[in-house]
């Protein structure tokens, strides 16, 4: 009978945990962005007046939540990164259109598969080192259809993106492993930086916002080898419960023989 209870308590927990994990939510600050028009892009200045080195900083992090997806010709939209003062090429910002929260990590030396140019992301061309340009709607040139080449495809007005962060690094691993908690970006720019920006064009705004985030409200997280729940001392104590009842079953099973 003691066994029986104590299996019992044991599923009990089980279930509680695993409900828990369900219902695990984070309070997540960010801004929405709202845009239209031809070429949307702002200036944003590194929180706490940070500047960066372009030779050693190579990485970049966003954590973001796509809302629309494609421009009014039908090609996805992505972001870019510039150097300031602002010079071609871009570095391209490819999103996972999910509409859910997602993780990028992004090579600032990249740029567009239609590029004629070398990357700019160095000291020599990269001056203005307090500041990035970022356009965070933007047709994929790269997948532009040949009608797009004379420049019709504009983001529609109200096209909007939500974004958390944009943390930048000095190397892959930092970047990958970085979840908005550990103090390792080399400079970063948080929801009050990106909703202090300054006006470039077809920026309708740029607002701060909270929201409660559940666990089904997190994307596949690619680039983001940590837990996607809300608590990962949650997921630890769930398999703690799983094994401790596969120990009291086996026990169980031992004692009928």
């Amino acid at each position: 009978m003691k066994k029986l209870i104590a299996i019992a308590v044991v599923i009990i927990m089980a279930v509680s945990v695993f409900s828990a994990i369900a219902e695990a939510t984070d309070v997540l600050e960010y801004v929405h962005i709202e845009a239209s028009g031809n070429d949307p892009y702002a200036n944003f200045t590194f929180h706490d007046g940070a500047t960066i080195d372009p030779d050693t900083v190579k990485w970049a992090k966003i954590k973001y939540r796509t809302i629309t997806e494609t421009d009014n010709t039908g090609v996805q939209l992505i972001g870019q990164f510039y150097i300031n003062p602002a010079a071609e090429p871009f570095v391209p910002v490819k999103y996972k259109h999910t509409q859910k929260w997602e993780t990028l990590v992004v090579d600032l030396t990249s740029v567009s598969e239609k590029a004629t140019v070398a990357s700019k992301w160095n000291s020599s061309s990269y001056t203005g080192v307090s500041q990035i340009r970022f356009d965070p709607m933007e047709s994929d040139r790269d997948a532009e259809a040949a009608h797009n080449e004379e420049d019709t495809a504009v983001v529609a007005d109200g096209d909007c993106i939500d974004i958390a962060w944009i943390a930048f690094f000095e190397s892959e691993a930092d970047a990958k492993a970085y979840d908005g908690t550990q103090n390792t970006p080399a400079v970063i720019l948080l929801p009050e930086d990106l909703a202090a920006y300054t006006p470039g064009n077809a920026i309708k705004s740029i607002e701060l916002r909270e929201e409660e985030v559940k666990a089904e409200d997190i994307g596949s997280g690619d680039d983001d080898p940590n837990p996607q729940t809300s608590d990962a001392s949650v997921v630890a104590v769930a398999t703690l419960a799983c094994i401790a009842l596969a120990g009291v079953v086996v026990a169980a099973k031992k004692t009928r023989k």
